[in-house]
């Protein structure tokens, strides 16, 4: 007697095809999310190419607003990003907006008034600062030669590797300073990854369509 083959299980196979439509739908989704808010992030959202935060009030009745240190360390030598401050003054008064190394800003303010924000939340805008005492009158920060990058009222850094503080001060280092800031940074190489994601994901989507509409003609 013979025993006759077993069919192919047309339910496996189906089953299969459907755990990899699904597997290569979900990441074709992740990755044309991704691009598109690359995308979106430099075209839609940018300003020239800037990709800026809302403008906000610092104010600190000292005579510096400092950040808390920014440690760089480990930028890729590819990937070439700059920050951009940007702060002004509804009373006109001028204002000095610098960037250095964390010691040279310790070292600047050592024994000056001054304020380090230590934390800033967005909805709603709210900064929290710790304060140091001090006497010491410092000199115009425009004259001191160790800033990275400085200007009134924007400066623009090309981030290296380090620990950094930005600092905004009156221009003529006097107490009580009052800010509207914002800040921007753009990153080269951000729009081709955007880009080559987006792609990916496309291509993804249509192989995830292809294997379906394959799945159903087969059946």
């Amino acid at each position: 007697m013979e025993t006759a083959a077993p069919a192919p299980s047309v339910r496996s196979r189906s089953t299969g095809r459907i755990v990899a439509v699904s597997v290569a739908g979900l990441l074709a989704l992740l990755l044309i999310a991704s691009g598109g808010a690359g995308i979106w992030a430099r075209y839609g959202a940018s300003d020239h190419g800037w990709i800026t935060s809302g403008t906000h009030r610092y104010a600190a009745s000292g005579r510096a607003i400092v950040s808390g240190s920014l440690d760089a360390d480990g930028i890729p030598n590819w990937l070439v990003a700059k920050a951009r401050i940007t702060a002004s003054s509804d009373s006109g008064r001028p204002l000095f907006v610098g960037v250095a190394r964390t010691a040279d800003v310790d070292r600047y303010l050592a024994g000056v008034a001054h304020s380090t924000v230590e934390d800033v939340n967005f909805g709603p805008f709210d900064a929290t600062y710790s304060t140091a005492g001090g006497t010491v009158v410092p000199p115009r920060p425009a004259s001191q030669t160790f800033w990275a990058k400085s200007g009134t009222p924007t400066a623009s850094w090309k981030i290296r590797n380090g620990h950094w503080r930005v600092v905004v001060m009156n221009a003529d280092a006097s107490p009580g300073v009052v800010a509207d800031a914002k800040v921007g940074v753009t990153i080269r190489g951000a729009l081709p990854i955007a880009f080559s994601l987006l792609g990916v994901g496309l291509a993804l989507a249509a192989a995830a369509v292809a294997i379906g509409v394959g799945g159903r003609r087969n059946g």
